[in-house]
């Protein structure tokens, strides 16, 4: 038993491979090889589609962001040309009356993939680059523009109404103040047809007399008071106001009613100087939006050559 394992080992060891053996093992290399460079391709060409359909994807996806932000941009700056209109006709007439316009909105720019505008107009455009650069900030900018607008306006309103309140004191010098200290300085006296009442001064009272001159003066000149009311509110400061402060000081600290009449006087001036001040500075304001405005429009148009 040993020695037939013995033989059939030397047997297997001396064997030598012949022509079919070395022709299965070619050609089982052969096919393998072509298989192996076969699967190579085959994942390469599978590689290379994917990669050109993601390419024309990424395309697709880059001109339709690009389309609808160009059409948005488009939109925008019509708003913003309308609400330059409207603050320009705002500025001019100051008539509390603010036109805002809610279609001035950016919402469209978390739609847009920045890198897709850099791709489109080419990384190596410096001057495009720039102009996308400029653009941006500007637009950004504007995602408060309507309650930052808002805000301004009616903190405005709130100030000026509360310095009118105490402008309207004037028709106590005008009216119930006048009338009242009239009522215990004077005598009312008919006309002689008995139709008009008129007040009767001493001859002594300089106040009281140079006071109802300077009514009588207003009270004449339509474009300060007339059927309608107050019509110039600076010229009845400058002319009735500020001279009768100045009428009363000299009666101070004699004479009560000067007294009085000075300390309104001086409210009303001061109101006046206080409405005056908020109005140029909300006025001010309103020229900064504008010329925000102006320049985000020029950067739009700027931009919508070059996309």
């Amino acid at each position: 038993m040993n020695a037939l394992f013995i033989l059939e080992f030397g047997n297997f060891s001396q064997s030598a491979p012949n022509w079919f053996d070395w022709f299965s093992l070619i050609s089982s290399l052969l096919v393998s090889g072509v298989s192996i460079f076969f699967a190579f391709k085959l994942a390469e060409s599978i590689y290379l589609k994917e990669k050109k359909d993601k390419n024309l994807e990424d395309l697709e996806i880059q001109n339709s962001e690009i389309h609808i932000f160009k059409n948005s941009l488009i939109e925008l700056n019509d708003s913003i040309e309308k609400q330059i209109i409207n603050l320009q006709k705002y500025d001019s007439n100051r008539d509390f009356r603010l036109v805002l316009h809610v279609d001035i909105k950016v919402d469209f720019l978390q739609f847009i993939d920045i890198k897709y505008l850099y791709r489109k107009v080419g990384f190596s455009n410096t001057e495009a680059v720039k102009k996308i650069n400029d653009l941006m900030p500007m637009l950004y900018a504007l995602y408060d523009f309507r309650e930052s607008l808002t805000d301004e306006f009616r903190t405005y309103i709130k100030k000026y109404n509360y310095h009118e309140s105490k402008f309207y004191q004037y028709r106590q010098l005008l009216y119930t103040k006048y009338f009242s200290i009239c009522h215990h300085r004077a005598e009312v006296e008919l006309s002689e047809d008995g139709n008009t009442k008129k007040w009767k001064f001493r001859a002594d009272d300089e106040f009281i007399i140079r006071y109802s001159e300077l009514i009588d003066k207003i009270s004449s000149d339509d474009s300060i008071v007339g059927g309608t009311g107050l019509k110039d509110r600076a010229k009845l400061t400058n002319e009735f106001v500020i001279p009768l402060i100045a009428i009363a000081y000299q009666y101070v600290p004699e004479d009560l009613d000067a007294i009085e009449i000075n300390d309104i006087g001086n409210e009303v001036n001061t109101a006046f100087l206080d409405m005056e001040y908020v109005t140029k500075m909300h006025f001010n304001v309103i020229n900064v939006y504008l010329h925000n405005l102006r320049g985000v429009s020029v950067k739009i148009k700027e931009f919508l050559d070059i996309i």
